[in-house]
């Protein structure tokens, strides 16, 4: 080893260029009305294509495909999970009652109408998996009979 201590390199030129951004930023939102800048920084908060619209779609999507209205690409057959269905309904509605009052009127009446939607399907698939067990076992629906 040498007795030479290793030279440091700070590199201040980042800390003028960081100062700068900064001052612009603060310019331009001076010169905005507050609720565009709000706006703005909440889109630039969001990853391209993370919305609420797409968590929702998501969760819908799961919903079907264990209601067996969906099934992947790759599927032979479809396969019904109603206890599956039923926890993702839960979540949806759980979403929905945790968001409420940040949600605008688009986003509100977009879960709502899904989860009606989901709830509905839940109702007729379960009676259909009811109806299908009864006349397995020989025994007719009262609405059929």
């Amino acid at each position: 080893m040498s007795g030479e201590e290793p030279k440091i390199f700070v590199d201040e030129d980042w800390k003028a260029k960081v100062q700068r951004e900064q001052e612009e930023a603060k310019k331009a939102a001076e010169s905005q009305p507050k609720e565009k800048a709000d706006q703005a920084v909440a889109e630039e908060a969001q990853p391209e294509g993370a919305s609420f619209e797409a968590l929702v779609s998501g969760l819908t999507m799961q919903a079907m495909v264990a209601l067996g209205v969906m099934a992947p690409k790759d599927a032979k057959e479809v396969v019904v999970d109603l206890q599956e269905a039923k926890y993702l309904i839960d979540m949806l509605m759980m979403l929905r009652e945790k968001t409420k009052g940040n949600l605008t009127p688009k986003e509100q009446g977009f879960v709502s109408e899904t989860l009606a939607e989901l709830q509905q399907g839940f109702v007729v698939r379960s009676q259909q998996i009811q109806e299908a067990a009864l006349r397995k076992a020989g025994v007719m629906p009262p609405e059929l009979g």
